[in-house]
């Protein structure tokens, strides 16, 4: 069978498809400035459901009154 013949391996073509892929994101990549600025705001993200979080659990860690006073007459 001639070289030109020959089926490609999985190997060759999952290469090229590897090395398709990192072109294409290399390509779509925001500049840096644009990938700080998500990389904060995803931080800041984070510390709001931290402090959603927080809340919660300082809620539930106060004790229930059991009923209530009533003034009777």
């Amino acid at each position: 069978m001639s070289e030109e013949n020959a089926r490609p391996t999985a190997e060759s073509v999952c290469g090229a498809f590897r090395t398709a892929f990192q072109q294409f994101g290399k390509a779509m990549a925001p500049p840096e400035k644009i990938e700080c600025h998500f990389r904060e705001a995803r931080k800041q993200v984070l510390m709001g459901l931290r402090e959603l979080i927080d809340d919660r659990i300082q809620k539930m860690s106060q004790t229930e009154t059991k009923g209530t006073r009533v003034p009777v007459d």
